[in-house]
């Protein structure tokens, strides 16, 4: 009864602390399910409770305070899995609670539109005004974004890779358009499972419960889950070919295979990062594991060789998938080779590796920091408490696999393009995973040489700190308002579509994916026109074709530089519609420009 008293009250002062440290972090919470309601915003009520419980724990000795101490450890270690659970139906709760819903700029719309033609059983769509009309590069002008001229004339197809519409495809077929957004939020809850299980497999269940909330609350990922884009899809595949990797039954080698040539079908670019899964499918590093026995003799020592075998049906698992992106781009670009980014020389130089290696660092302290800091924490402990005891268990393989993971990364986009926005730490993001298991390990064994007594309470705290800093963090970066910021898209493609006449062409580039999308409406590039904006226009209407102008109130500086004889770039009439709040979107008719229309303008938020 004595220590079933002092866990309980040992549970309650644990419980005390990590909602201090969360109140004191962020500030105070409110969660109310149906009719229950918790709230506080009050550090103080926290404090009281956790001195007064460890003050009536202590009466009871060290020895039950120790007792107490190992239940909560090993109450984390047995209940590990059902967090990893709850962590990721929340991932995936917020992903769908805070989406943007929206086929946005490029990016976005792009994956919504190419799942859409997959869906038609299409991989490109034709353009006939590009072969109507006698400019030159006609078919990069009626490119919208997330597009490019294929083989044909007039022909045009996606510039994404087909791995996240593939997927996306069965959603829409099954659930309509809205089901296509809830694939991301799903590969978000698959990647917290598979970095949990991946822990577990790799150090202990404490380090992949420490790896999950990381990857969980990891600002990048929910700023990516909220998206539909193929971030947080890629980072999912990797995670599960990892996984698989681990596993010792026979069809794990192929699993990890397939998951491997999926995630390279979602982000070709990441293909090296399937040496780190094919290592790990051999076994390398080799490490010795204990395994635990039921006689008397207690843990034995087994000795695990390399298995150079198994990656035959790793081979086998990953050939179908390269095979098709293959065949798809030879179809595409008539290079099996060729991707839709254009060429290697257009998009690498060396040059951008000063300034990208400056960049991600600041990134990865700004985004990161919680992480750092837990690292830096874990080694000061590995450096001066004692030794680990035999029991402990070992953390070579997991920090080399993510060693190897985030090098290949990161090389990966050292020489890419230089992108000033925070946001573009996604691109590391696949990485992500095999660093936050090392780090889970590396703060699980610094844990083990800690008195047992503490070692509860010191888990979940860091695990609270930490979360309450990336949630913050997070809402700083906006990722919880991108609905409203997007919805300008959605919102001026549907009132087009709804509004335009069958014959319109919708003049734009930064609305041009999204407005081709909406309104299935052919759409001019004005900036890759090759003629005066003038003269399109008049050519367009001495085709039948009624022109208006889709333009974000920021482009109207680049538009009239990119036109600067044509009066029809001036913009210095009334417009039709305007969308939107922080960005603002406007609807022009270049008819109003000589005879300005009677009606009121469309304000649409």
């Amino acid at each position: 009864m004595r220590r079933r008293i002092a866990c309980l009250l040992v549970a309650v002062a644990t419980t005390a602390l990590v909602l201090l440290v969360i109140v004191t972090i962020t500030g105070g919470f409110l969660l109310q399910l149906g009719p229950f309601r918790l709230s506080t915003h009050n550090w103080r009520g926290p404090l009281v409770i956790a001195v007064a419980a460890v003050a009536a724990a202590a009466r009871f000795g060290r020895r039950t305070l120790i007792d107490a101490g190992e239940a909560g450890w090993s109450f984390i270690d047995e209940h590990a899995p059902a967090c990893a659970v709850v962590l990721a139906a929340a991932t995936a709760g917020i992903g769908i609670g805070y989406g943007t819903y929206s086929a946005s700029s490029s990016d976005a719309s792009g994956y919504v539109s190419e799942a859409a033609l997959i869906a038609s059983a299409r991989l490109s769509s034709d353009e006939p005004l590009a072969r109507a009309v006698a400019w030159r590069n006609a078919t990069w002008a009626f490119s919208p974004l997330g597009y490019r001229p294929g083989v044909d004339l007039g022909e045009l197809v996606p510039t994404y890779p087909p791995g996240l519409p593939l997927v996306m495809t069965p959603f829409r077929l099954l659930g309509g358009e809205l089901a296509t957004y809830i694939v991301v939020p799903l590969f978000g809850a698959i990647a917290v499972l598979a970095t949990y299980y991946a822990g577990a497999r790799l150090h202990s269940r404490h380090a992949g419960l420490a790896a999950a909330l990381l990857i969980a609350t990891s600002p990048v990922l929910l700023f990516q889950i909220v998206q539909p884009m193929s971030d947080v899809p890629a980072t999912a595949w990797w995670t599960l070919a990892l996984l698989f990797s681990l596993l010792a039954v026979p069809n794990a080698p192929l699993a990890a295979g397939v998951a491997a040539g999926l995630a390279i079908l979602t982000r070709p670019n990441l293909a090296p990062l399937t040496i780190v899964i094919a290592l790990a499918t051999m076994n390398f590093p080799r490490m010795r594991l204990s395994v635990a026995q039921s006689s008397s003799q207690g843990q034995v020592a087994v000795e695990r060789r390399l298995r150079p075998d198994r990656l035959v049906r790793f081979a086998a698992g990953i050939t179908p998938a390269i095979a098709a992106l293959l065949l798809m781009q030879w179809r595409l670009f008539a290079n099996p080779l060729a991707s839709g980014y254009g060429a290697v020389s257009d998009l690498y130089s060396l040059s951008n590796i000063a300034p990208n290696l400056a960049g991600y660092a600041r990134r990865l302290i700004e985004g990161e920091m919680p992480a750092l800091l837990i690292v830096f924490a874990a080694v000061v402990i590995l450096v001066a408490a004692r030794p680990a005891t035999s029991k402990a268990p070992h953390l070579r393989r997991a920090v080399v696999l993510a060693t190897l993971a985030f090098l290949i990364v990161g090389l990966s986009y050292l020489p890419y393009g230089v992108f000033a926005e925070w946001s573009y730490l996604r691109f590391l993001l696949p990485a992500f995973p095999f660093l936050f298991v090392a780090i889970g390990g590396l703060l699980t064994a610094a844990l083990l040489r800690l008195p047992v007594s503490i070692r509860a309470a010191l888990l979940l705290c860091a695990l609270a700190a930490v979360g309450s800093f990336n949630v913050l963090r997070a809402e700083h970066e906006q990722a919880f308002n991108m609905r409203r910021y997007e919805s300008r898209y959605r919102l001026a493609g549907r009132y087009l579509a709804s509004a335009l006449p069958p014959r319109a062409v919708i003049v734009a580039v930064q609305e041009s994916g999204s407005a081709r999308y909406y309104t299935s409406r052919p759409v001019l590039r004005w900036d890759w026109l090759d003629v005066d904006l003038d003269t399109a226009i008049a050519a367009l209407r001495a085709r039948g074709w009624h022109p208006v102008v889709a333009i974000e109130d920021w482009e109207r500086s680049d538009l009239m530089r990119k036109h600067p004889a044509s009066a029809s770039a001036r913009l210095d009439w009334r417009p039709r519609a305007e969308f939107g709040d922080e960005t603002r979107v406007f609807l022009y008719d270049p008819l109003d420009r000589t005879a300005p229309p009677r009606w009121q303008v469309d304000r649409v938020h």
